[in-house]
């Protein structure tokens, strides 16, 4: 008998082929991905991923950025491949973030730009794309102080004074902070440096955040009068004269230069701030260097200083000087008013150079003095007419000894004080109507004409773009010494 034997078949592991099937399907899905993208890379080019921009903050400082992000590296491109509308200055560069443009000089307000940036290739090779990116800067808005009079002379019902931020000709300006008698203040951010007074002129500091509300006190060394706030926002850094109550004693404080920080919206400890000699400094007048956390200061014996509330570099004697007059924008550079002459002083080197003047008329008295760029500067004439017994004022542009009328106020009304926009396009002045007939509001310690407003023109063409009640415009730190 034959017995047929079959060999078994190899045993089947339940899902092997099918295992084996889905990787092969996997594998040629990743090459064929893969590849897809690169061909895709390769026949579109570079793309815009987002635009990375401050808008605030172009017209506000110079040096300030815009980043177009890619989807890949690109080749590095000259500056002839991108162009902005309206026109600015920029310089361009490429990086592993992207195409940036770096603006010197800030943008104009209330505008509608477009960056565009031809020629653009990956550095993996591939065609060349075109992006394109637009973006729209703030309207011409800031911080103004409005001392509210009280009705009818009764000092029982004078309504607070108000701390109002505003955006010029755009609704009702929105109050942010109020207070019985607010003397001054500064900002830093959404911070408010906050300076008021009791009835009889001694000061307060306080810190408010203006998004919420709250408030920190700061600390003074004794009771006394607070004068000439100022702030270096990006260095988070306040500076102050400090008269105490009965500055009369051997030690005490007159007009002593202090200063702060503030951290995470905290202030730290005030201190005095050493001169030359490493003393206390008292000061006539004073200001930060724009874009640092330095003081040029004017000592009450008429001593130029530049110093460093952080004590990180040593005191500079700059020699002597009569008036700061006015810090000229995106340079080192100061102009001073000395016993012969103004002058331009390099706070850099210490060199200086003559100030160009214009011929005006004899009976014409000159004030104030804002530069808005390293040619351009504005000042306030008053115009006595002795036989009259009148003045008139008026702020003209000054351009290389030429003048141009940039503004004159109606009759009655005085020019108080003025200053420039952070990026010097308007001119801001601080106006009093009926100025004969105002009167002051009785106020301690800097004490003000009731009723002021702030016109705002533009410093190219005069025009008046808009009106603001109060004054202490929040833009004027550091444009002009004299507010």
């Amino acid at each position: 008998m034959t017995t047929d034997r079959q060999t078994p078949a190899p045993a089947r592991v339940s899902g092997g082929s099918g295992f084996g099937r889905l990787l092969a399907i996997v594998l040629v899905a990743l090459v064929v991905i893969g590849g897809g993208a690169a061909v895709v890379g390769l026949t579109q080019g570079p793309k815009l991923v987002r635009t990375v921009v401050d808008p605030a903050g172009l017209v506000e400082s110079r040096g300030q950025r815009v980043v177009l992000a890619v989807n890949q590296p690109v080749v590095p491109l000259d500056a002839e491949a991108a162009s902005i509308e309206p026109a600015a200055d920029f310089e361009l560069s490429t990086g592993d973030d992207g195409i940036t443009l770096v603006f010197p000089e800030p943008l104009a307000y209330a505008t509608d730009y477009r960056i565009t940036v031809s020629g653009v290739t990956g550095t993996g090779g591939g065609p060349a794309a075109t992006l394109s990116a637009g973006f729209t800067t703030p309207a011409v808005e800031g911080y103004s102080l409005v001392r509210n009079q009280a009705v009818d002379g009764a000092s029982a019902t004078k309504p607070d004074d108000e701390i109002v931020r505003f955006q010029l000709g755009e609704g009702t300006p929105e109050a942010v902070y109020q207070a019985e008698r607010i003397q001054e203040f500064a900002t830093i951010g959404d911070s408010l440096i906050v300076v008021d007074q009791d009835a009889s002129g001694l000061s307060r500091i306080q810190v408010v955040d203006s998004t919420d509300g709250s408030v920190e006190q700061v600390d003074l060394p004794i009771g006394g009068m607070v004068t000439s706030l100022q702030t270096a926002p990006a260095q988070g850094r306040v500076g102050f004269l400090f008269t105490e109550q009965s500055f009369g004693r051997d030690g005490g404080d007159n007009l002593t230069l202090y200063s702060f920080e503030l951290r995470a919206g905290k202030p730290t400890a005030v201190g005095r701030v050493g001169g030359i000699d490493g003393e206390a400094v008292q000061a006539a007048e004073w200001a930060f260097v724009p874009r640092t956390s330095s003081m040029l200061v004017r000592t009450v014996d008429n001593s130029l200083e530049l110093l460093d509330p952080a004590e990180t570099s040593a005191p500079v004697l700059l020699g002597r000087a009569a008036l700061i007059s006015s810090f000229i924008p995106g340079t080192t550079k100061v102009v001073i008013e000395q016993i012969d002459g103004v002058v331009v002083l390099d706070l850099a080197t210490g060199q200086s150079e003559p100030f160009v003047l214009p011929s005006v008329a004899p009976t014409e008295i000159p004030g104030q003095l804002v530069a808005l760029s390293a040619s351009l500067s504005a000042r306030i004439y008053a115009d006595y007419d002795r036989e009259a017994g009148t003045t008139e004022q008026r702020v003209l542009a000054i351009k290389d000894g030429a003048t141009a009328e940039l503004y004159r106020p109606d009759d009655g009304t005085v020019i108080w004080s003025l200053c420039a926009s952070p990026n010097a396009e308007y001119v801001a002045m601080v106006v009093v109507p009926d100025f004969a007939s105002a009167g002051f509001d009785g106020y301690a310690n800097a004490p003000m004409p009731n009723g002021p407003r702030i016109d705002v023109v533009e410093a190219r063409t005069g025009k008046l773009v808009g009106s603001q009640p109060g004054f202490d415009l929040s833009w004027c730190a550091g444009t002009g010494i004299a507010q």
